[in-house]
């Protein structure tokens, strides 16, 4: 691992506890490289809370509601930085610039390319754009199917002019590296381990015959599959087999109409709703209180619920399609003894996940003594994978990269790249060493996620200009905000 101090810009529409997602993963990621770099956090947000040893500079406030937050920022991306507090750009300020998927992507290589051209880009790959659009638009496949097009369009757009692209969990790394596969400049390749805080460990209650569950997800979201788990501890109940489930993540003002359907659906004595909440000791009360935490989502990028879980040395029950099993299941990283216990296969038919998640709730509650002790064994495992150890391995990956091939200037037409996996203690290593196989460079057989979509997405690479140079002296005029023109289906939660 190096020691060298860089300089780094994170660029993030949204930064922080209770914005959503990325966000929250953001925050704990620039706070563990400000802990070994210098670190600028660019926002579109003027009150964001301030992050640990990180400068933050923002956008001015949006003109409305009816503005997202990407698009603000991707405006000012735009600006002569000097305007937004950021450093003169002859000062060859920046070694490496983050961006987060198409929420800050494009405002980050804009950055780069327009005034910061000396600087590394790191573009996050956090959810699959093909696959997700499926479970938030359910009832209407051809909208959904035009979202993930787009979506996976703007992403492959990014990523022609980032240096490295970075997958969250094995999952995600593997759909960047294919969306990326196609094209004039085509990305190095890093595999991210997200942070684990490893907790104080958690003092269990003895076994009195009731299973305590906890999920993390509202009822009325598809994609987080609590009714398939609703469905299932109702089941269990029946069979007088006595489980509990505890739903947090409802919106305050709909609290009740969520707990009257999730009670419908797993029965009123068996189901506690709580009102979403971002307060980081009341998440934790609800862990510590769980005999296991479940993810029963049909797709997660990969999941932080579950590790965070871990890291108290709780046992957690994750979904197969998702980059929290393929960690767990990763024989290289933990033991198949205690890693394949957590994972819940995803059946072909999906009217069976209720029946799949019974069986897996039933096992663990049979099997729960061990199941302890085996999340001791994770939780100490989990020690290698902190946020400093994936900072500071995504900066080593970053920087190994040579800046030569910019978007739009000369090469063939498809660039060598390497693969990079962060391994445990945050031991940087080749994607061989991790036998995961050589890198294609091509578009290659599509993923599981792209087959399980029906899309091909082979990457066309888009007619473009080459990197703008710098500019020196007075600030141009700023130009114009024009509200981009969102397609129906295009969410706009900052949530995601």
């Amino acid at each position: 691992m190096e020691n060298k101090r860089h300089r780094i810009l994170v660029v993030s529409d949204l930064s922080g506890m209770g914005e959503g997602g990325i966000p929250v993963f953001n925050q704990h990621l620039t706070e563990a490289l400000a802990r070994h770099h210098d670190v600028t956090l660019f926002t579109a947000k003027p009150d964001t809370a301030p992050h640990e040893g990180v400068q933050l500079r923002t956008t001015p406030e949006r003109p409305g509601k009816e503005v997202e937050f990407r698009d603000w920022l991707k405006h000012h991306a735009g600006q002569d930085p000097r305007s937004l507090g950021l450093p003169d750009p002859q000062s060859r300020p920046f070694d490496l610039i983050i961006g987060h998927s198409r929420f800050s992507g494009p405002a980050a290589v804009e950055l780069r390319d327009r005034w910061y051209p000396d600087a590394r880009v790191a573009h996050f790959l956090h959810t699959s754009p093909e696959r997700l659009p499926l479970f938030t638009l359910p009832n209407d496949p051809d909208l959904a199917q035009a979202k993930a097009q787009r979506d996976a369009k703007a992403e492959r757009m990014v990523m022609e002019r980032a240096d490295v692209a970075v997958g969250v969990g094995p999952l995600l790394a593997a759909e960047a590296e294919r969306l990326a596969s196609s094209g004039r400049h085509v990305p190095s390749s890093h595999q991210l381990v997200p942070g684990v805080k490893v907790e104080a460990l958690a003092q269990h209650r003895p076994v009195d015959g009731k299973l305590n569950l906890l999920v993390m997800g509202r009822t009325d979201d598809p994609l987080k599959g609590v009714d398939d788990a609703l469905l299932a501890v109702k089941a269990l109940n029946e069979r007088n087999i006595e489980v509990h489930l505890t739903i947090r993540g409802a919106k305050p003002e709909q609290l009740q109409r969520a707990t009257e359907l999730a009670q419908n659906l797993g029965g009123a004595a068996n189901v506690t709703v709580k009102p979403f909440t971002n307060d980081n000791e009341e998440l934790k009360r609800d862990i510590v209180a769980a005999d296991a935490v479940i993810m029963p989502s049909k797709h997660e990028g990969f999941g932080l619920v579950a590790t965070e879980a871990a890291g108290h040395g709780i046992p957690v029950l994750v979904n197969q399609e998702s980059g929290a099993a393929q960690f767990l299941g990763d024989k290289a990283r933990i033991d198949p003894a205690i890693g394949q216990l957590c994972i819940v296969p995803e059946p072909d038919n999906p009217r069976q996940r209720p029946a799949t998640w019974f069986k897996a709730i039933k096992e663990l509650k049979a099997d729960l003594p061990q199941r302890r002790e085996n999340a001791k064994a994770l939780r100490e495992a989990l020690k290698a994978y902190s946020w400093d150890h994936a900072g500071q391995c995504l900066v080593e990956a970053a920087m190994k990269t040579t800046p030569k091939t910019r978007h739009g200037q000369a090469g063939p037409a498809v660039q060598q790249r390497v693969a990079t996996v962060q391994g445990p203690n945050g031991t940087l290593l080749s994607a061989g060493e991790k036998n995961q196989g050589p890198v294609r460079t091509d578009a290659g057989p599509r993923s599981m996620l792209a087959r399980a979509a029906g899309l091909t997405s082979p990457g066309v690479r888009p007619p473009g200009q080459g990197p703008r140079p710098a500019r020196n002296g007075p600030a141009p005029a700023a130009r114009p905000f024009h509200l981009p023109q969102h397609r129906p289906g295009e969410g706009r939660s900052p949530g995601r």
